[in-house]
């Protein structure tokens, strides 16, 4: 089914909507590129490794605050300028993340709060995504939107894999060398601020996409919109069905993103696998979740229903984590590394089912917000992933201090309310009052 034509305005919403994705995709190859270096950037100024997980926590802790924000700001102006506005606050902020090492060899302390505030500036500027979602409510129609909310997580995946690896290019002492005398000496090239710069460049470049070629999506009923006020800002939340999708996003985000950050340590003492190990199965997850964000989640979610996918991924998700913790003692027959084999599959389980749990979750709040409230709502909803990714991983890595698998049975255990929660939920409300 071909997307219609004029939507919103605009002629051509497939060109459109590909730029959207490549936007976002360029921020988020961005983001990743930061990931390989963060925790020796932090352990450079000589403190804690709590320091490490304060500054990843500070990322997703902003991004809570802001995305509300920046939704209903979408809402108010046009999501164009949002998009522009966060892209262009995400090159400074990376900017300033790469000089924080200049600075502290003059300050140690000014450098690390310069490198803590520059973190929490990117994660407030990360909340366009709520935007860049409701871009695609805004063009898309119901039954084609789970494919194009789909493609939006696929980036996720892709960033997470080609960044990283690009992260790791540049911070290399060849590149560092070329890059180095290529650029004026006042700009300090280092392990930590060529990767940083790099990410700069990759949102300046996506700013640069959204003011030349990106049309405004969120024109209907323009006047009304720029009158609208904060006081309604959590005004999508009186609607159950987005309080619902709220919840479970929120309680899932504390359960999946806990596992997550215990993951590499898991596999570390468990199989004693180094960085290069992790990094390969890493991006075995990554290719398999781009893959089941951008063609299994929306194929099954037009099938069975958004709701019904959340359920079964939710299900999904229960039955690998449960799972993990005893791969090693699975399949132990005549199998070769039969530990390992039992982890792939299980992970495989895991990648596809946190696809389509992502998709059919955002597919439900693009049914459940009413149009003029499609910013905001996904503003909600991505704050409510946010604080999830920020209380998660401290509330795991305690539990797994105390018993290795404790962090992945205890996820697992915190799904069966959000099951029941989610086949509560009414199938459809779009546009609706509250229910």
């Amino acid at each position: 089914m071909k997307l219609p034509e004029n939507r919103n305005g605009i002629s051509n919403p497939k060109r459109a909507l590909s730029i959207v994705f490549f936007v976002i995709l360029l921020d988020l190859i961005g983001f990743g590129i930061i990931i390989p270096v963060l925790p020796f950037y932090v352990r450079s100024f000589g403190v804690s490794d709590i320091a490490i997980g304060l500054l990843a926590a500070s990322y997703s802790l902003m991004q809570f605050v802001s995305s509300p924000f920046l939704g209903k700001l979408s809402d108010v102006w046009g999501r164009r300028p949002i998009l522009v506005i966060s892209l262009l606050g995400s090159s400074v902020a990376w900017f300033f993340f790469g000089i924080a090492e200049e600075i502290g060899s003059y300050s140690i302390m000014g450098g690390l709060v310069l490198l803590f505030l520059a973190r929490m500036f990117a994660g407030a500027m990360g909340g366009n995504i709520s935007t860049a979602n409701a871009y695609i409510a805004d063009v898309t129609t119901e039954e084609e939107r789970p494919r194009y909310l789909g493609y939006i997580g696929a980036a996720f995946a892709v960033g997470f894999i080609i960044g990283p690896a690009i992260g790791g290019v540049l911070a290399t002492e060849y590149i560092i060398g070329i890059v180095d005398s290529i650029l004026p000496a006042i700009i300090p090239i280092t392990i930590y601020s060529l990767p940083s710069f790099g990410a700069g460049l990759l949102s300046f470049l996506g700013m640069v996409l959204c003011i030349f070629y990106l049309p405004e999506s969120n024109l209907s009923e323009g006047v009304e919109r720029r009158e609208s006020n904060f006081s309604e800002l959590l005004e999508p939340l009186k609607n159950y069905s987005i309080r619902g999708v709220v919840i479970v996003s929120l309680v899932g985000a504390i359960a999946f993103s806990g596992i997550t950050v215990m993951f590499i340590p898991f596999i570390a003492d468990v199989y004693g696998y180094g960085a290069a190990t992790a990094g390969m199965i890493l991006t075995y997850i990554g290719v398999i979740s781009a893959i089941s964000h951008g063609m299994f989640g929306p194929r099954l979610i037009k099938k069975y229903s958004p709701r019904n996918v959340a359920i079964g991924s939710s299900v999904g998700l229960m039955v690998s984590m449960i799972l993990m913790p005893f791969c090693p003692i699975i399949l132990n027959g005549n199998v070769i590394d039969p530990g390992v084999v039992s982890l792939l599959v299980v992970l495989g389980i895991l990648a596809v089912s946190n696809a389509c749990f992502s998709v059919s979750l955002s597919t439900l709040i693009s049914l459940a917000a009413r149009e003029d409230t499609q910013g905001v709502s996904f503003g909600i909803f991505q704050s409510a992933g946010s604080l999830g990714r920020t209380m998660g991983p401290p509330f795991m890595a305690v539990l797994y201090t105390i018993a290795i698998w404790s962090p992945f049975v205890v996820g697992a255990i915190a799904f069966i309310p959000l099951v029941i929660l989610l086949a509560r939920l009414p199938y459809k409300q779009a546009g609706k009052a509250n229910v």
